[in-house]
């Protein structure tokens, strides 16, 4: 029998099992939203309750995550489909299957995370090729951007579940320092409101992860584009919209229906320029 991997992570980093989980347990759903083999296989390699962490993640839990990849997914095709050698950057990495699911044989791929996720991510998913890096640093540590290189092909920028651990003021620095010296970048990442944060905070604790919390909530994307003349705002996504019909539980619905119609949580989609 296979080993399983124990994991000794961070309090931040811990968090990467939410996702996983929930692109796992999505996949194994009648019609589901994402379809995500190569998350069922990496959960399946863990050391982890995983009794405890699959019933304390609800289904609006597994929604909500599923549909924030679904729609990084989308914008990434769509950004690939105009520049085709582009780069894609993923700030947060985690274990995330992004590139399995969104390669289109051309593009040049980075997972970006602290250096114990990455050592994990790199046991667990060693990179499939030379198109593919992964760089084993903070967000903070602003080296990555030599990293990344030349940026004249394009390159889009995704930060899933990552920037709301954050307080304002750390968010702002990086969008900040980052936005004037990636011109023409394009950047996605998930918000999530004030009342949000208390309902967020309750799945993550319920999840076993009593040390992460949330810091930031936000519900303006003018908050962020007043920050710097480099920013500006492409799109908002409220979480659930165009929801692609399914088996769900009424209360699951329900909570959907709250969800957008007080703009709980969002992606914002801008441009460094």
């Amino acid at each position: 029998m296979e080993q399983k991997i124990k994991l000794n992570l961070g309090r931040i980093q811990e968090t990467l099992l939410l996702p996983l989980v929930s692109r796992a347990k999505e996949t194994q759903y009648k019609n589901p939203l994402l379809n995500d083999s190569k998350a069922v296989e990496l959960f399946n390699q863990l050391d982890v309750n995983r009794k405890k962490l699959l019933s304390n993640i609800t289904e609006i839990g597994v929604q909500g995550l599923a549909y924030r990849a679904f729609k990084m997914d989308e914008a990434i095709k769509a950004f690939l489909q105009k520049h085709p050698n582009g780069k894609i950057l993923d700030i947060g990495a985690g274990l995330d299957t992004t590139y399995y699911r969104c390669d289109n044989g051309k593009a040049l791929w980075f997972d970006l995370d602290m250096p114990d996720s990455i050592a994990l991510r790199t046991q667990l998913l060693p990179p499939p090729n030379s198109r593919v890096t992964y760089i084993a640093k903070s967000m903070f540590d602003y080296t990555w951007i030599d990293d990344i290189g030349d940026i004249s092909n394009g390159l889009f920028i995704t930060i899933p579940g990552v920037l709301p651990y954050f307080k304002e003021e750390e968010v702002q620095k990086l969008l900040t320092t980052i936005a004037p010296r990636l011109k023409g970048a394009e950047i996605m990442f998930d918000v999530i409101s004030q009342m949000g944060r208390f309902f967020v905070d309750m799945r993550i604790k319920a999840a076993g992860m009593k040390e992460a919390h949330l810091e930031w909530g936000i519900l303006d994307p003018k908050t962020v584009t007043n920050w710097s003349e480099h920013i500006e705002l492409v799109r908002t996504i409220k979480f659930f919209e165009k929801m692609p019909k399914s088996n769900r539980r009424i209360s699951t619905s329900l909570a959907m229906q709250f969800n957008k119609l007080f703009d709980m949580t969002q992606l914002f989609h801008l441009r460094f320029v």
